[in-house]
C-alpha cells in the first residue's frame, strides 16, 4: 500500500505593485533578460523542473511539483501566461512564469522566479523577481501574489523584495458535524 504523502505548506506573498522601487535592479553582464517565445515555453518548463527538483527548500516534494507547479504552469502558458528568461549564453539558466490573471488560488507569480542552481546567489533571483513584478505593473495590476514554502530561503529573502509581505491565512472553518471526532 502506498504511503500517504503529506500536504506541503505553503504562504502567499503579496507586492503592492504601484510602490515598486524605481530602477529595479538590472542583470549584471553577462547574463541577458528576454521574454520568451511561444517555441520556448517546453525549455521554460526544463529549467523551472530542474531549479524545483535542485532546490533543497522543496527537497521531498516531487508530488507537489508534479502534481500543481508543473500543471499550473502548463494551464498558464496554454491560457497565455507569459514567461521571463535569464540566459548565460544562449543557455536559459532562469525563468519566471507569470500571468496578469490571478488562477484559481489567486497567485500572479506561477512558478516565481525559478534560477538552476549553479547560477544562485548572483543577484538573479532578485532581478528575475523584480523584472516579473515589473512586467505585471506594466500590464495594469496594482498587486501580484506569489506561492512559496514558509520559513525557506525564497521566503526569507525573495519574498521581502520590493516590499512583499505574508498574505494573512484565512482562518479555518469549523469542521462540519459530520467531521467532527467522537471523545
Amino acid at each position: 500500500m502506498p504511503i500517504p504523502s503529506k500536504p506541503i505548506p505553503t504562504i502567499k506573498i503579496r507586492w503592492d505593485l504601484a510602490n515598486l522601487p524605481s530602477p529595479l535592479p538590472e542583470f549584471a553582464k553577462p547574463f541577458v533578460m528576454r521574454t520568451a517565445g511561444q517555441e520556448e515555453l517546453e525549455e521554460a518548463l526544463r529549467v523551472v523542473e530542474a531549479s524545483y527538483d535542485l532546490d533543497p527548500e522543496w527537497s521531498g516534494c516531487d508530488k507537489y511539483v508534479e502534481q500543481i507547479v508543473i500543471p499550473g504552469i502548463k494551464k498558464t502558458l496554454a491560457a497565455g501566461g507569459e514567461c521571463i528568461f535569464v540566459l548565460h549564453g544562449n543557455r536559459v539558466i532562469g525563468a519566471s512564469v507569470y500571468t496578469s490573471e490571478a488562477g484559481d488560488e489567486g497567485v500572479h507569480l506561477i512558478s516565481g522566479p525559478c534560477v538552476l542552481t549553479e547560477y544562485r546567489s548572483r543577484g538573479l533571483g532578485g532581478s528575475l523577481l523584480g523584472a516579473t513584478l515589473e512586467a505585471l505593473r506594466a500590464r495594469g495590476l496594482t498587486e501580484a501574489i506569489g506561492r512559496t514554502r514558509p520559513n525557506g530561503p525564497s521566503a526569507k529573502y525573495l519574498g521581502t523584495k520590493f516590499g512583499g509581505q505574508t498574505v494573512a491565512a484565512p482562518a479555518p472553518a469549523d469542521p462540519a458535524p459530520e467531521d467532527a471526532v467522537a471523545a
